[in-house]
């Protein structure tokens, strides 16, 4: 029974540092388990859990680097409880399934508590050695092994229910939620992937599964063990976050609302939580409410102040949507003054936001200028938003200090446009009518590249007129706009972001095979010009679209 009193005891020091992590208590919840991390595998586990939410927070290598050394501290007092397999044993691992029933309930923990730490330390891994592809290449290794682990534990679980061996339900209950957990988020973040991707991972052994892995992650935040909060933040943030930009048709009220609900209560003034609750706000398209609840978390006393960062960024996107250009720029600023997530990008935002207002500011020009100084490297590439940053704070600089509705574009490429008000989406059609009288009639015109800002234009006019309820409208606008793809010379990637937008339009009305033919040339465009701003994150939609879309 010795091994029963270990187990619950770690699990319920953990369980202390999560309410108190979930609290606000962040330096509490570590210190809570600091003492324990060399001997108790639960408690190392949380302890650099912690700092890797603290690496990831602030984005600073000092943290980055004594994440990983608390994260390599875990894996060791983690290791010494994993099974040990005989060689006969090791060598038939690589034939068939280990037998989990063999184990002791100690080793079971042992090695689902490695698998997510393996996660962990993989993510890390990315940001540990930004220039270089080596951290990308160990990475992915370790995000390898830990999909073999869990799908190794999962289809255990599956085949014989009894395989999982724990003296007590409840520590049973830990394992069997960790493992639903962990395998439901793999195979659900993996579905999600474009089929080049997806194919080329499966052919590595690694699967996806959309409503399966959606599922089991439901089922692990419903069993209310240590690790459904995990679960429950996990659905929160697909829910909320992540179907927004592939798919917000499939957004589910109730899921979020019974979560937010059943955890507000169980920790009222949580940022983590309130954080949601806003999103949740904004997704309904209540704006002034969602602004309300992240004043609500700002409030809130915190230890890591790169929190409120989460909220700065929220409340830019919210004042963009209501089209008060000033706010916006202002949080934008503040998130490149105070944020090391990606000044590039903030950087950017705020030029494109400021030059959307009325009101003057004399510092335009050398922000645009320092855009690309702060360009980062996430296991060694850089990052597809900030490429698309540093070119538009260079063309901004290149045509005397203009861009054509930069506030409107990044609205659109992040998908706030379906969130806003009717009225906004008036205004806008209006501001967008009037820079198309702007393009005829100004000679010589701000740009060098009329054609591409003209576009543009009828581009972001289309997703309005569609918003609004004018599909034919719309049809007509890209189809008109599409007869002069051949003819940008700049921004080449409004021609696959159009061809996708007509043929959703098309979908909608039924006409399929007019909606796979455009779908199929957006997703191939990268055939003609090679490779072309946010060219992922369009792939990623056009994905979740077609699988909608019959053959005929």
């Amino acid at each position: 029974m010795e091994g029963e009193v270990t187990i619950a005891t770690s699990i319920s020091r953990a369980a202390e540092a999560r309410d108190r992590l979930l609290s606000n208590r962040i330096e509490a919840a570590r210190e809570c388990v600091a003492c324990y991390k060399d001997t108790d595998m639960y408690a190392a586990m949380a302890y650099c859990n912690i700092g890797f939410m603290q690496a990831i927070m602030t984005f600073d290598r000092e943290n980055i680097a004594q994440s990983l050394v608390d994260i390599d501290a875990a894996m060791q007092v983690i290791n010494s409880h994993r099974h040990k397999d005989n060689m006969v044993s090791y060598l038939m691992s690589y034939v068939k399934n280990r037998d989990f029933s063999t184990f002791a309930e100690l080793e079971v923990h042992a090695e689902l508590l490695y698998a997510e730490t393996l996660l962990v330390r993989a993510i890390l891994t990315f940001a540990e050695d930004q220039d270089s592809l080596v951290s990308f290449v160990k990475g992915a290794f370790k995000i390898k092994t830990a999909h073999s682990l869990y799908k190794e534990m999962y289809t255990c679980l599956s085949d014989r229910a009894t395989a999982i061996p724990a003296d007590n339900i409840l520590h049973k209950n830990e394992i069997i939620g960790g493992i639903n957990m962990g395998w439901g988020a793999f195979i659900l973040g993996l579905s999600l992937l474009p089929p080049k991707i997806l194919r080329l991972l499966e052919f590595c052994g690694l699967q996806g599964d959309k409503m399966l892995g959606h599922n089991l992650v439901v089922e692990a935040e419903k069993m209310d063990v240590l690790r459904s909060f995990v679960a429950a933040a996990g659905l929160l943030n697909y829910q909320t976050i992540v179907l927004q930009f592939i798919k917000r048709e499939e957004y589910d009220s109730n899921v979020v609302d019974t979560i937010l609900s059943k955890y507000l209560a169980r920790y009222p003034g949580s940022v983590t939580f309130g954080f949601y609750d806003g999103r949740r706000e904004v997704i309904s398209g209540e704006l002034e409410k969602a602004l309300e609840k992240y004043e609500l978390c700002e409030q809130s006393p915190i230890d890591w102040i790169q929190v409120y960062h989460l909220c700065y960024w929220e409340k830019m996107w919210c004042h963009a949507m209501l089209l008060q250009w000033d706010q916006a720029a202002h949080f934008a600023n503040r998130l490149y003054k105070e944020s090391k997530w990606s000044r590039t990008l903030f950087g950017y935002q705020y030029v494109a936001f400021k030059f959307m207002s009325d009101s003057e500011s004399a510092d335009l020009e050398d922000i645009a200028k320092l855009v690309p100084k702060y360009q980062l490297k996430i296991g060694g590439k850089h990052l597809h938003i900030e490429k698309f940053a540093i070119r538009k704070a260079r063309s901004f600089l290149r045509n005397d200090k203009f861009l054509c509705l930069p506030g409107l574009e990044l609205l659109y490429i992040w998908r706030f446009i379906p969130l806003m008000s009717k009225e906004s989406q008036q205004k806008l059609v209006k501001m967008i009518e009037a820079c198309l009288e702007d393009i005829a009639n100004i000679v010589p015109y701000h740009t060098q590249h009329p054609l591409d800002d003209w576009f543009l234009c009828n581009l972001l006019l289309a997703v309005l007129t569609a918003e609004l309820g004018d599909h034919e409208h719309a049809l007509s606008l890209l189809r008109t706009a599409l007869q002069s793809e051949d003819n940008i010379q700049v921004d080449h990637f409004y021609i696959p972001y159009a061809h996708f937008e007509l043929g959703v339009l098309y979908a909608r009305k039924g006409e399929n095979i007019q909606a796979r033919a455009h779908l199929r040339y957006a997703k191939e465009f990268s055939n003609k010009v090679k490779s072309y701003s946010l060219e992922n994150r369009l792939l990623f939609r056009i994905h979740s679209t077609l699988s909608e879309v019959p053959e005929h």
